[in-house]
């Protein structure tokens, strides 16, 4: 029933500005009904589950490589503890060993004896880690795979300062500091950082720059002049 009185059709415009799904024939056949509105919205609503699922399995990956990183450094920390005895070496001459040896400072042997301060220097670099990654420039995989390898080395070290009161490191390479899978987990995964971060635009190098065309002006071309009349004899 119309309850605005039809005064010049007056209502059947009124039932079409507020219902939407009234049918209009002006707008095409299937206009106004319901599947068609529905077939206008259901495509925008697409890219999000799959935004979702990919974000979501980027934070695994970024969990698997952290994990495999912690439980890698721990079982050769392990099966250095229980197969050599504090500073034995296999073998005992060469350039590279593997070396029993304990480190209370932080990686490669820099500042010993600071194992309680650098359980928080440890923990605060996490935070600052998690909190530093989250909005860079870089390619996800690449990204998750950097802070994955940061994290596993720093949690790896971290539970030997905890649990033992020292770091046990055995890679012993020349004249460097011994070191541990934890500490080359970190190194790497500031490379690749570094790389991503430091690295001119491989898009840049590719595509040289081309200058601007000049914009032509819009509008209809102005009509041709007209050739003016000779006189006649001419």
């Amino acid at each position: 029933m119309c309850s605005v009185p039809p005064i010049g059709g007056g209502c059947a415009r009124l039932v079409r500005a507020v219902d939407p799904l009234s049918p209009d024939q002006s707008a095409g056949p299937g206009a106004g009904e319901p599947g068609a509105l529905a077939a206008e919205v259901a495509p925008t609503a697409g890219p999000a589950p799959a935004r979702r699922a990919l974000a979501w399995w980027l934070d695994l990956y970024l969990a698997g490589v952290l994990i495999a990183t912690f439980a890698i450094d721990q079982v050769t920390k392990r099966l250095v503890r229980d197969n050599l005895p504090p500073d034995g070496s296999i073998p005992a001459e060469g350039l590279f060993r593997i070396t029993h040896t304990t480190n209370t400072g932080m990686a490669f042997g820099l500042f010993p004896g600071q194992n309680t301060l650098l359980v928080f220097a440890s923990l605060i670099g996490i935070g600052i880690l998690l909190v530093f990654f989250r909005n860079q420039p870089i390619s996800p995989v690449w990204l998750r795979a950097s802070l994955g390898l940061q994290l596993g080395g720093a949690a790896g070290n971290l539970a030997d300062r905890l649990t033992l009161g020292t770091v046990v490191d055995f890679i012993d390479v020349g004249v460097w500091p011994v070191f541990n899978l934890a500490d080359s987990s970190i190194v790497v995964g500031l490379v690749i950082l570094a790389w991503f971060l430091l690295r001119p635009s491989a898009e840049g190098l590719r595509t040289p720059k081309r200058p601007l065309a000049k914009e032509q002006p819009s509008g209809p071309e102005p009509p041709a002049l007209a050739s003016e009349p000779r006189p006649p004899g001419e």
